[in-house]
C-alpha cells in the first residue's frame, strides 16, 4: 500500500488521505471467494469452481484500488432527528446509525475503489453470453473493493489507537436505511472526485465497484454486530462477505 501525499481543499475541508492499493495487500484466497459465490462442492469438476479458479487468476490484472479518508471533528449527532451535522452541512443516515455514532468525537468519511477493470470485463463476458463468468468477474469486484474498503479502515484504526481512541463500524448509503441519495451531501464533505471516483445526478459512484461511507471515532464508541437482520437489502453483498468473515 503506497500513500500519496496529501490532497487538501480550501476550508472547511480536511485533509484526504490517500492510499493506493496492491491486490495482494488484501489476502484474498480462492476458497473466500467460492464462499461467496455459495459454492457448497468446491472439487475441481465443478464447473463454477473451474471458472472461477481461471478468474481468480485474472483478478490482479483487473483491480485498480484507491481509496482513503478525511476525519472530521465539528460534528454533531442527532439521534432523534437520525441525522449528523458535520461543519455546515447535515447528513440523515437515520435513527439506528446515528445511535451507533453515539459518543463520537470525530467522524471519518471514507470512500474506496476497485477500478473499472472488473466491471468492463464482466459487461465484455455477459455480452459473449458468457454470463457465469459475467457473474462472477462482477462479484470479484465487489468482493475485492469491500476488502480494500476494510483495510483502509484498518489503517484508520490503527492510527486513532496510539492515540487511545476506538472507532466504529463503517455504514454506507444503500445500507441500514439509509438513503442512496445521501451520496450527494456525503461527497461534498470530500475532495472533487476523490480517488477518481465520480457521483452522478442520481447518486451512482463511477466506477461501479466503488463504496463510501462513515466511522465513529472517540475514546468511548464501539464496534458492534451488523444488524444485517433488521436491514430491507436483501441482495447485499456486504451482508454475505461479512457472514464468512
Amino acid at each position: 500500500m503506497t500513500r500519496s501525499p496529501p490532497s487538501t481543499k480550501s476550508e472547511p475541508f480536511m485533509t484526504f488521505v490517500d492510499y493506493h492499493i496492491e491486490p495482494d495487500e488484501l489476502r484474498l484466497h480462492l476458497g473466500d471467494l467460492l464462499r461467496l459465490l455459495q459454492v457448497p462442492d468446491h472439487s475441481p469438476d465443478n464447473p463454477v469452481v473451474h471458472e472461477a479458479t481461471g478468474l481468480f487468476g485474472q483478478l490482479p490484472g483487473l483491480a485498480s484500488i484507491r481509496g482513503g479518508y478525511a476525519v472530521y471533528e465539528d460534528i454533531r449527532i442527532d439521534e432523534k432527528e437520525g441525522s449528523i451535522r458535520i461543519l455546515d452541512r447535515k447528513i440523515h443516515p437515520q435513527q439506528q446509525i446515528c445511535g451507533y455514532m453515539k459518543g463520537a468525537e470525530k467522524l471519518a468519511l471514507l470512500v474506496c475503489t476497485a477500478g473499472e477493470g472488473f466491471t468492463a470485463r464482466s459487461r465484455e463476458y455477459n455480452k459473449q453470453g458468457d454470463y457465469l463468468k459475467g457473474f462472477i468477474t462482477d462479484t470479484m469486484g465487489s468482493w475485492v473493493v469491500e476488502r480494500a474498503m476494510d483495510l483502509i479502515q484498518e489503517k484508520l484504526e490503527n492510527a486513532f489507537r496510539e492515540l487511545g481512541m476506538h472507532v466504529t463500524n463503517r455504514y454506507s448509503p444503500g445500507y441500514c436505511n439509509w438513503p442512496v441519495s445521501e451520496q450527494q451531501p456525503l461527497f461534498s464533505l470530500l475532495p472533487g472526485q476523490p480517488c477518481n471516483i465520480r457521483l452522478t445526478g442520481s447518486s451512482l459512484m463511477i466506477p461501479l465497484k466503488s463504496v463510501s461511507g462513515i466511522v465513529g471515532i472517540g475514546k468511548k464508541v464501539k464496534k458492534r454486530g451488523y444488524a444485517c437482520d433488521i436491514c430491507n437489502n436483501r441482495t447485499c453483498i456486504y451482508r454475505s462477505i461479512k457472514n464468512h468473515h
